[in-house]
């Protein structure tokens, strides 16, 4: 029939293209343990995601230090993560679980040294810690208001960021530093000046140190959630506003934290290896940017 033609398999190689595609020196069968070998630390660890994401990545093979300034639920996740890793291991061999606040750069330093006197390098980041406070216009916003947010959500960052990324170069291997942020952080929220003003924030400290640190072989990218379903993640929510994002979501969810966590395994894993600087949203499609 016109227009239909076959493959001439026989055709000579157009020159250049003789090499067979880099993937296929991949091994055979991929490995499911792509993160075999790494050291991850995730800074504001003790909730939900956190302990989620912890357990994506052992189970993928890295060893994880997980710090939270709440003992009582780095104490909670203990028994939780020990499901992630195989019987006979001991758990301190993988797992290593720290006390401290991320907005003082004394107790950041600390946890990134101890991360590294127990596994001996630092290769990936999760910079996790954050808060929302309740929807307030701005006019009714404090000074205070302002300065908690800010210091919980940038400052951490800020302080994450700077530590991490000097135990990376230090090790002269690279490593993948992740901020998380919010859809707050990719569009305005009416009641949310301080949270929204926090998020976009961080967008600037990973353009800016995503350049600084290229040359490391560090990568900085940020992840964008939108509502995740974890305890208490409708407080601050009235139900018309909850109905209205979900309805405005793509995909008709709310985010689930293993939604996060996958991403988070990627952004760590070789797979990103030539991204840095980006933003990727896990939103279900509610924002278009």
């Amino acid at each position: 029939m016109n227009g239909i033609s076959t493959l001439n398999l026989n055709k000579i190689i157009r020159p250049g293209l003789e090499r067979a595609p880099t993937s296929m020196n991949l091994a055979r069968p991929l490995p499911i343990h792509r993160l075999e070998g790494k050291v991850a630390l995730i800074i504001g660890g003790g909730g939900k995601i956190g302990i989620e994401t912890a357990g994506r990545l052992l189970v993928e093979g890295a060893n994880v230090a997980l710090v939270d300034i709440d003992q009582a639920s780095l104490e909670g996740a203990v028994p939780v993560l020990k499901a992630a890793i195989p019987t006979g291991v001991p758990l301190e061999s993988r797992l290593l679980t720290i006390a401290a606040d991320a907005t003082i750069e004394a107790d950041v330093e600390a946890c990134v040294k101890k991360t590294i006197q127990r596994f001996g390098k630092l290769d990936c980041a999760l910079l996790n810690a954050g808060e929302r406070d309740a929807s307030k216009s701005l006019f009714d916003t404090t000074e205070e208001d302002y300065e908690r947010i800010m210091s919980t959500n940038v400052k951490s960052a800020f302080l994450g960021v700077k530590h991490t990324a000097a135990a990376m170069r230090d090790g002269n291997a690279g490593g993948s530093i992740i901020l998380r942020s919010s859809i707050a952080g990719l569009r305005g929220f009416p009641g949310m000046i301080s949270y929204s003003t926090s998020r976009f924030a961080l967008r600037g400290i990973a353009l800016t140190a995503a350049e600084e640190l290229g040359q490391f072989g560090i990568r900085v990218n940020t992840i964008h959630t939108s509502i995740i379903a974890t305890p208490g993640f409708k407080e601050g929510w009235s139900k018309e506003n909850l109905a209205e994002l979900k309805e405005d979501t793509a995909l008709g969810r709310f985010g689930q934290p293993d939604d996060v966590a996958s991403v988070v395994a990627f952004l760590a894993s070789e797979d990103s290896k030539f991204m840095t600087g980006g933003h990727l949203k896990i939103d279900g499609g509610c924002v278009s940017v």
